[in-house]
């Protein structure tokens, strides 16, 4: 029977991930976590279709361990006995990527630099057995910046998301999860005295399988979630949809390095207009563990978007290093 001491509790023992709202900050993600941003009339880009999270699993040691949250965290955050912790972290990564817009060709379609920063507030409020089921309530808050560099018109993209949200997580036997939370992100234009330019609510349901392969843990969610969008630059609604998303994480560690592929596969039906999307994004992240506190990356991502009307189809290939600093308390 499970207790309340998080030293006998694996609660959380993974934590999946979304790409998220928290997602999207757009435009760009991250890594993170999933949506299509705000602008699709820019076409924003995507790389918040990135997971956000990837599953890490432990089974050596007692306490649990969380890893990179809807705002993104990168690495795991340890539970105290109390079963309360903090986590703060900041990264900064520097990639090149083939097209900076996420347009379908043409024009719009640029390569360019992006230097992404990030600030991150990761809070676990508590651990709690419910009838042999361990509880915990969960709340994210972070900022982000995005410059783009390398063509004299390309900094129109750049973009600032604050992030936030709470999740409920359920850990059952066998490494069974169930997730229910709510994302609320918001995109500022730097370029014009921080105007707010995008916002999304998005809550969001999704179930999750922690299991390992050979010395790796992995990680396998279904998702289904309802992003409510607003936007100064299209119709108010007009970006609403029902997204089903299915995410395949895993992480293993040698020594020091830390080999991290990811894949994500999802299906978005809009409220309203005629228009389904397929999106899809794959990757790999390698990190060195210098110590608690510092990491160094190498990153390559592909993310793809298939509509049934062609204007919203893309590719786009990045490929960065960046570092990262972190806090557990």
């Amino acid at each position: 029977m499970f207790r309340s001491s998080l030293n006998s509790l694996p609660v959380l023992e993974c934590i999946s991930a979304r790409v998220s709202i928290f997602v999207f900050s757009a435009l760009i993600f991250s890594f993170e976590s999933w949506g299509q941003s705000k602008s699709e009339s820019l076409f924003r880009g995507q790389q918040s279709e990135l997971p956000s999270q990837i599953v890490r699993t432990q089974e050596k040691k007692n306490n649990s361990e969380f890893i990179e949250s809807d705002l993104g965290l990168q690495r795991p955050v340890e539970v105290k006995d109390k079963g309360f912790g903090y986590h703060l972290g900041f990264s900064s990564r520097i990639y090149h990527t083939n097209n900076a817009a996420s347009a379908s060709s043409g024009a719009g379609r640029e390569s360019a630099g992006i230097w992404e920063s990030s600030l991150n507030n990761f809070f676990l409020l508590g651990a709690y057995d419910l009838g042999g089921v361990a509880f915990s309530p969960l709340f994210s808050l972070g900022y982000s910046k995005f410059s783009h560099f390398g063509d004299d018109d390309i900094d129109v993209l750049d973009f600032d998301t604050l992030q936030f949200g709470p999740n409920a997580f359920f850990q059952f036997d066998q490494g069974w999860t169930f997730r229910a939370g709510i994302g609320v992100m918001l995109d500022f234009s730097p370029n014009n005295n921080m105007e707010k330019t995008y916002h999304q609510i998005t809550p969001i349901l999704a179930v999750g399988k922690g299991f390992s392969i050979g010395s790796a843990s992995s990680s396998l969610e279904l998702s289904i979630a309802y992003h409510v969008t607003k936007s100064n630059q299209i119709i108010d609604d007009l970006l609403d949809r029902l997204e089903i998303g299915f995410l395949w994480a895993t992480n293993l560690q040698i020594n020091q390095f830390q080999i991290s592929p990811y894949f994500r596969l999802a299906y978005a039906g809009y409220a309203n207009q005629n228009r389904d999307d397929l999106l899809g994004s794959f990757g790999l992240e390698t990190s060195y563990l210098f110590n608690d506190l510092f990491s160094a990356h190498l990153f390559s991502g592909l993310s793809f978007r298939s509509s049934n009307d062609e204007l919203f189809d893309f590719n786009r290939l990045d490929v960065g290093c960046g570092a990262r600093l972190e806090a557990k308390f």
